[in-house]
C-alpha cells in the first residue's frame, strides 16, 4: 500500500526572514519621519508664542513709541510650555528680537535648539542646520 504524502502547510524559514527584513526596512524609514513630524508640533508652540509676543510688542510700542525687553512689560503672558523654556526679550527703538531654547528633546534627533524670531521683518531663524531645513517654514 501507498502511503500519501503529509502535506505541511506553513511558511518557510526563508520566507520568514524575508518579511523581518521588509519589516526592519520599513521601521527604519518610519521612525525617523515620526521624529521630525513630532518635533513639528513642538515648534509650532515656539511659533505660536512669537505670534503672541509679536501682537503685544506692537500694542506697546504703540504707547511708548518704543519696543521692550522685559517681558514683564508686555500685557500678555508667553509662558514656558513643555517644549521650550522662557522667551528671552531685546528690545529698542526700531525692532526687537525674541528668543526661545528648546528644552533637550528625547531622543536627540535635534538636541537643544534655539529659535529666534527678529522683527520688523518677522524672520525665523534656528542655532541647527537641521532644524532650519527641516522644521522652519
Amino acid at each position: 500500500m501507498r502511503r500519501q504524502p503529509v502535506s505541511r502547510a506553513g511558511f518557510t524559514l526563508i520566507e520568514l526572514l524575508v518579511v523581518v527584513l521588509i519589516i526592519g526596512i520599513l521601521a527604519a524609514i518610519a521612525v525617523p519621519q515620526y521624529f521630525k513630524v513630532v518635533e513639528k508640533g513642538r515648534f509650532s508652540e515656539a511659533t505660536s508664542c512669537f505670534s503672541v509676543i509679536k501682537g503685544a510688542q506692537e500694542r506697546y510700542n504703540l504707547k511708548n513709541n518704543t519696543y521692550t525687553g522685559a517681558a514683564a512689560d508686555l500685557d500678555v503672558n508667553c509662558a514656558a510650555g513643555k517644549a521650550f523654556g522662557a522667551v528671552a526679550l531685546t528690545g529698542g527703538s526700531g525692532a526687537f528680537t525674541a528668543t526661545l531654547t528648546r528644552i533637550a528633546p528625547l531622543p536627540t534627533t535635534y538636541g537643544a535648539y534655539t529659535v529666534t524670531f527678529i522683527s520688523p521683518g518677522g524672520n525665523l531663524t534656528c542655532s541647527q542646520a537641521n532644524c532650519t531645513t527641516d522644521l522652519l517654514p
